[in-house]
């Protein structure tokens, strides 16, 4: 049983669940690449640097795989919550009565693979949820829900 559904409060109901894109893998993977580019080569002194990064690599990968693993991007009916952690665990929940604006950003990447940032700000915080698989349809159920709720859309 995920955390989110320990949570619920009693009526509440998931309405909408986002995933974190694969593209959070691409920059420890742009490590590994070029550390085996380096261990390629013949020279101890270039092979060392190779090394080092191929280690850092697969430590961003593991880190990543568990941060993807082990996020959750939930929209309910009353509530926006995410969830990161196993061992060590993170969680903002942002009321929807609070909901002040939902903005939304893609980079260039973004739009070609479907993935970006969606910021929900209250009163006096901002939430930013990054690598967002889809984030229309994130920013859309967060919309569809304040309208719903409280008959003022974000849109």
């Amino acid at each position: 049983m995920s955390y989110i559904d320990k949570t619920l409060l009693t009526g509440e109901t998931v309405t909408y669940k986002a995933q974190v894109h694969w593209w959070f893998f691409v920059y420890p993977m742009k490590f590994l690449l070029f550390g085996l580019l380096l261990i390629s080569f013949s020279s101890l002194y270039i092979k060392i640097p190779g090394y080092v990064l191929i280690a850092i690599a697969l430590w961003g990968i593991i880190n990543n795989y568990l941060g993807r693993r082990y996020a959750e991007y939930v929209v309910t009916n009353k509530r926006v919550i995410f969830k990161l952690g196993l061992i060590r665990r993170s969680v903002v929940e942002l009321q929807l009565n609070k909901a002040e604006a939902i903005a939304f950003g893609e980079s260039f990447w973004g739009r070609i693979f479907n993935f970006g940032t969606v910021v929900v700000t209250t009163g006096g915080a901002t939430n930013t949820y990054r690598y967002i698989a889809d984030p229309l349809s994130f920013r859309r159920a967060i919309s569809e829900e304040v309208d719903k709720r409280f008959g003022r859309g974000n849109e």
